[in-house]
């Protein structure tokens, strides 16, 4: 009973949510009754008994009991291996991870079979449905974390977990690196807070264990499953951000209007994006085109060309140089506003008739700007989502999938990938309108971007209209429900062009803040780590200062967090396979190869 009080307590002066719920339970379906949980409904014992004894304590003994070699527990290793980079792709990204590599594979405690782990250590921890939470008592006494997260549906185990849980010795033994979701659904944002945050140290291993099944638990270890393989997507590197900073200064302080400003109009804008749902949809884009605002993405552009509908703006994001040439057939053709991002290959602007500029975030060119555009990640679909919001309230979604149904194509039909492999594998998601819908790695990272636009945007209305993976804040919608009201269409296009002006963007000399950079990495590199969990500390401090150079500066901060991330992510696999006695050869090369990065 002193524990309860205690945890009560300390809820009441810190968590007052938790202390609220637990003081609101109505229901007594679970009691404490010999030593066990005694479920009313079924008159049944949670945990096992065994000749008149309860087990409770033996088997979370069981549950607790070295995770890394524990059966009951799984293991996601999400990168096994570090293959070797293309030197010809990224050639001093390359050279620095590939010889990182080397020192670990020519050492002499080189392990090809497994890796060395510490023993009181465990990584990204994740525990779904608590019962009595002892396994987490005992857990959260013999070892330390990387993190640690708890979900718990069910307030009522809660409430039974504080009489043998001391929650307040786990928040100070932890502090922030302690995630606990009781209730209701676990939230995606915080969990896409923490991999941003624990980008490398996260992206090791993670350890899971499932005290009970139910179906919110079901779509907990969904969400995070997911959560966790979207953390790989969208690192990127210096090689491939400095394309597109050379494009961004070769693009801007010339005629093209950029984008300066956003205002809203009171016009419904309808955003396009090429998802395998667009061809139920060709129809009613055509009928109501003169109705709304379209803005097509991406490769949207060719199956709508094709049906002879012309949207009113076109983004593109990419800064490829081949996709001039798969965009070329189609831009000639086209008689709306191509709007393109500033880091986009400077062909683009010349073959199309309308061309519009603007500059996105999430690039090297976010910091060198007057103006940019907010949440254009990881996709061009997120980018002409982005622009909707910025300037309506009432916005609709069609072939926005971010999913796709088991064995059938991802695109629309018409478009670029006709001609190639374009069925994926994919992990069950709730679906906008089916049961049968998938997703991976790169939509779920689209889809958790598009909430997190509408969750910081705030649009009024935001119709999803696709047949793909249901997108939170928004509302489903079948197009044939749907009657729109005849507009003047050109007089809000011009609202919306007004917006852009020639605009002059002053450009720095950045190679003080590179610098700057690149010698503090080294200096938070250069210090020798005794074990795992301190090797873990200083690649998470690495790690922290990427994000907090970006803030401070997020040209130079864009440019090299991709690729100082794959370098940390190197030298922290392959340090646990080998000896940390290598660690100084490391971090020797480094040192020495991060001369090459340059602007």
């Amino acid at each position: 009973m002193n524990l309860f009080s205690k945890n009560l307590n300390y809820f009441y002066n810190n968590i007052p949510q938790f202390y609220e719920l637990i003081k609101n339970i109505k229901t007594r379906r679970f009691q404490i009754k010999n030593d066990n949980i005694f479920d009313t409904h079924t008159n049944e014992y949670f945990y096992p008994v065994e000749n008149g004894k309860s087990l409770m304590y033996e088997v979370n003994e069981l549950y607790s009991n070295n995770p890394m070699k524990n059966d009951l527990w799984k293991k996601y290793f999400l990168t096994k291996e570090l293959p070797y980079y293309d030197e010809n792709i990224l050639p001093i990204t390359s050279k620095i991870c590939n010889n990182i590599i080397n020192i670990s594979k020519n050492s002499n405690s080189f392990n090809s079979d497994g890796y060395y782990y510490d023993k009181q250590f465990l990584y990204t921890t994740t525990i779904f449905g608590l019962g009595s939470g002892l396994h987490l008592e005992y857990l959260t006494q013999k070892y330390n974390f990387q993190s640690l997260f708890v979900y718990e549906p069910e307030p009522e185990f809660f409430a039974i977990s504080c009489y043998f849980v001391d929650y307040e010795r786990i928040y100070k033994k932890l502090g922030d690196r302690f995630y606990l979701f009781i209730k209701g659904n676990i939230d995606t944002k915080i969990l896409k807070r923490f991999y941003d945050s624990r980008t490398i140290t996260s992206n090791f291993l993670r350890l899971e264990f499932v005290t009970y099944q139910s179906d919110k638990i079901q779509n907990a270890l969904n969400e995070f499953h997911l959560a966790n393989i979207s953390n790989k997507r969208g690192w990127g590197s210096f090689e491939d951000e400095s394309v597109g900073f050379k494009n961004h200064l070769k693009n801007i302080n010339k005629d093209i209007k950029i984008l300066t400003k956003t205002q809203k109009i009171d016009a419904p804008i309808c955003v396009i994006a090429n998802g395998a749902s667009l061809n139920n949809e060709i129809e009613w884009i055509k009928q109501n085109q003169n109705n709304m605002i379209i803005v097509s993405v991406g490769t949207s552009i060719r199956p709508l060309l094709k049906a002879g509908i012309h949207s009113d703006f076109h983004i593109e994001i990419e800064r490829m140089q081949r996709l001039v040439d798969i965009l070329k057939p189609s831009l000639e053709k086209y008689k709306g506003y191509f709007l393109g991002a500033s880091v986009i290959d400077p062909e683009h602007f010349k073959i199309a008739k309308n061309p519009l500029m603007f500059v996105r975030d999430a690039s090297s060119t976010t910091g060198i700007s007057n103006f940019y555009l907010d949440f254009c990640s990881p996709m061009v679909g997120n980018a002409g989502f982005s622009f909707a919001t910025h300037f309506s309230n009432e916005i609709y979604m069609i072939g926005f999938d971010v999913g796709f149904k088991k064995n059938q194509r991802v695109h629309a039909s018409g478009s670029f990938y006709d001609d190639k492999n374009d069925k994926k594998e994919g992990y069950p998601v709730k679906g906008n309108f089916s049961d049968d819908i998938y997703s991976n790695d790169l939509l779920n990272l689209s889809r958790q971007n598009l909430e997190m636009t509408i969750s910081f945007m705030k649009p009024k209305k935001v119709y999803n209209l696709s047949d793909g993976a249901f997108i939170n804040g928004t509302i489903p919608k079948r197009s044939n429900s749907i009657v729109l009201s005849t507009l003047n269409k050109q007089q809000y296009i011009q609202n919306i062009l007004e917006n852009f002006k020639i605009d002059k963007i002053r450009l720095l000399d950045y190679s003080g803040f590179l610098k700057l950079y690149k010698n503090k990495i080294i200096e938070l590199l250069d210090k020798r780590p005794k074990n795992k969990q301190e090797l873990t500390e200083i690649i998470d401090l690495v790690n922290d200062y990427t994000l907090a150079f970006y803030n401070y500066e997020p040209a130079v901060g864009t440019l090299m967090r991709g690729s100082i991330w794959h370098i940390l992510n190197a030298i922290y696999i392959s340090l646990h396979k080998c000896s940390l006695d290598d660690y100084p050869k490391m971090v020797d090369f480094i040192n020495k190869e991060m001369k090459n990065y340059t602007i």
